[in-house]
């Protein structure tokens, strides 16, 4: 009965080599008992380390919400209610890579506007851009900057930073107010086709809405001042006479000629 000696022998071998090992790895550990030890200590820690740094970025996520909220909660119909931009940039200095740091600097860049101080306003709007790029908050920024140079009457530098905040981000929702913006400073500019596609725009995709219904306006406004800005209807082409082909000949249809009749003398005799 071979069978029934081979099996045996297997398992015991599979026994063997599984113990083997076991002892093999109990000889090693208990040779190198200092690498072991160390090697889990640097487990240990890299875990504490790792598992502090996560809680340390929650708690500093909540006091720079706790800070920012501090400033911009407070009751409207107080005098001096709102944050000033300088406490706003200490948040943000304060908690620079949390998103309550971000909004901080979004916020001190437009109380800075609000104020006429465009040139630091634009300072701290270029900030934003350089050091929150991915932000989704980034387009806001980039419309800020754009509305600096329009309130300083750059006008070129306003048009080209709507249309490249247009073009990098086309889904965001600022982009409508960008599209406003560029379709007057167009038609200021004497570029009234080029005004008349952003108020277009407006009115096609912002239906139902304030903006849209600005757009609608502004582009009732330019075809009735500028009639010329219309796009011209089609231009109806007439055929070239050397194309013409003259239509076929009708035929008239063949008829089958009447039998002729014969008289034969003799026979028409009248009676």
């Amino acid at each position: 009965m071979p069978d029934r000696k081979i099996a045996p022998l297997v398992y015991m071998e599979s026994d063997l080599t599984e113990s083997a090992l076991f002892y093999k790895l109990w000889a090693w550990g208990d040779k190198n008992k200092k690498q072991l030890l160390y090697g889990l200590i640097v487990v240990i820690v890299a875990g504490l380390v790792v598992a502090f740094w996560f809680a340390h970025e929650n708690e500093k996520q909540k006091d720079a919400n706790s800070a920012l909220a501090a400033l911009t909660s407070r009751n409207v119909g107080t005098l001096n209610s709102a944050p000033t931009a300088d406490a706003l940039i200490k948040v943000n200095s304060d908690y620079a890579d949390t998103d309550a740091g971000q909004r901080a600097l979004l916020l001190a860049a437009g109380d800075l506007f609000a104020a006429g101080k465009y040139d630091e306003a634009m300072a701290q709007f270029d900030k934003f851009i350089k050091n929150y790029n991915s932000s989704p908050l980034v387009a806001q920024a980039a419309l800020g900057r754009a509305s600096c140079y329009d309130a300083m009457g750059k006008t070129n530098d306003a048009v080209s930073g709507y249309q490249g905040l247009i073009d990098r981000y086309p889904a965001q929702n600022v982009v409508a107010q960008a599209k406003l913006r560029l379709g007057i400073l167009l038609e200021a500019q004497g570029k009234y086709r080029e005004a008349r596609n952003q108020f277009e725009d407006l009115a096609r995709n912002f239906q139902g809405t304030m903006i849209g219904s600005e757009g609608i306006e502004r582009l009732q406004e330019l075809n009735a001042a500028h009639p010329e800005a219309q796009p011209a209807p089609p231009a109806m082409t007439m055929p070239n006479a050397s194309t013409l082909t003259a239509p076929p000949a009708v035929s008239a249809p063949k008829t089958s000629a009447a039998p002729a009749i014969s008289i034969v003398p003799g026979t028409n005799k009248a009676p």
